[in-house]
């Protein structure tokens, strides 16, 4: 096992360690230890807080993921067992899941993302046009995070002024370990701040309805009922963490990738078009999304009792890292030819904003590299990620 991990015993037979996944730690050591771990381990039990059950099968990963009678959405943090906010329409379940699904699904359809395009790069350009002659950035604060947040801001209708705002209240919801937070305390009151910021929002477009993603939606209805103004905050909630965190966190990954593997960046600058498949493989290979579930009945999974009620964790590192799905899965391949990869999840909670997500991505990566092709990793830089999403904190680089 991992040096990281303190072995407590067992639990109901099964391995049980002191697990606390929010901890961060050097750069890529989340993906490492996963890895470790998956070597010996088809699952653990972690005895931090509550405890909760951790499954580091890949194939029983995808299973759980695809099983919401199994394993329930109702609550998405191994932490949280039993949350106080809802986030709309992840932590629901079919059939009132596929409804809310089947309403999103018109605003984020392939045709509807593509036609966004022009406008999605016309932000990154302008953004790393502002870059180009500085000589070096901090990529993550300077665009990483801005270009995506930017986009999901106009595509809510919400003002761009509130952007640092809104940054944030993304790092408190969502990047706070167990020692900076052990009460949720802060994690809580960035919650309750977003919620009151849209409660606002909402306020605001019953008065005026404007054309944006959230006045469409408060005309929406469900089972033949308007959407409450509680669902509607829920929903707000949703979009603002899905928003501002993981495509920030993904283009953090490439740019990462491409300043440490310089044949890969020389490679994609001299044939753009391997750039969709190098979009796919560092998704895959720097997956940074640890979903849960709540089990719904005593269920044996990865090795692990499960009883009712309780919280298993899914890494998506050990299916995406997997060395029986991927030949040289640790490695990314400008050619692999099949990428089945489950970095937006699986089953019928994947990723509804997959399609805007990827081209997102490809645009970033894509003008990044006709602008900025040559760079590297500034020096003297001790390069750290957080725990919960791996997202990479500082990554200053140069030009």
């Amino acid at each position: 096992m991992s040096a990281t991990l303190e072995p407590e015993g067992t639990y109901e037979g099964v391995p049980a360690y002191y697990f606390d996944n929010t901890a961060g730690g050097p750069v890529l050591s989340h993906q490492r230890r996963w890895d470790e771990i998956a070597r010996t381990h088809s699952g653990f039990r972690s005895s931090i807080a509550h405890g909760y059950w951790v499954v580091t099968d890949g194939g029983a990963v995808q299973e759980a993921l695809q099983d919401w009678r199994t394993f329930s959405n109702t609550s998405v943090t191994a932490l949280d067992p039993n949350p106080k906010f809802l986030w709309i329409p992840e932590m629901l379940d079919p059939p009132l899941h596929t409804e809310w699904r089947r309403l999103l699904g018109r605003e984020f359809s392939p045709k509807s993302i593509a036609a966004r395009e022009p406008e999605i790069r016309r932000v990154a350009v302008e953004m790393i046009d502002g870059l180009r002659d500085s000589g070096g950035a901090d990529v993550l604060d300077e665009f990483a995070r801005r270009f995506p947040t930017l986009i999901f801001m106009r595509l809510m209708g919400l003002p761009e002024e509130d952007l640092s705002l809104f940054l944030d209240w993304v790092h408190n919801m969502l990047h706070l370990s167990y020692e900076q937070d052990p009460d949720r305390g802060r994690q809580l009151a960035a919650i309750k701040a977003v919620s009151a910021y849209f409660e606002e929002q909402i306020a605001l477009r019953r008065q005026a309805p404007r054309d944006d993603l959230l006045s469409r939606a408060m005309s929406w209805e469900i089972d033949g009922e308007p959407i409450s103004d509680r669902d509607m905050h829920a929903f707000c909630v949703l979009m603002f963490q899905a928003g501002l965190d993981t495509v920030p966190i993904s283009i953090g990954w490439a740019l990462y990738h491409f300043a440490s593997h310089p044949e890969h960046r020389k490679a994609i600058v001299t044939d753009p078009s391997l750039i969709p498949t190098a979009v796919e493989e560092t998704l895959r290979v720097y997956s940074f999304v640890v979903p849960a579930r709540k089990a719904t009945r005593d269920v044996e999974i990865g090795g692990c009792p499960v009883k009712s009620g309780e919280m298993v964790m899914l890494p998506l590192a050990v299916s995406n890292r997997d060395p029986e799905r991927y030949e040289d899965p640790l490695k990314v391949d400008l050619n692999r030819k099949v990428s089945n990869h489950i970095a937006f999840g699986s089953g019928p909670h994947r990723c509804l904003g997959s399609h805007l997500a990827r081209l997102e991505l490809n645009v970033a990566v894509e003008e990044w590299h006709k602008r900025i092709p040559d760079y590297r990793i500034a020096d003297g830089q001790g390069l750290e990620q957080t725990g919960n999403m791996y997202g990479i904190k500082s990554l200053r680089l140069e030009w």
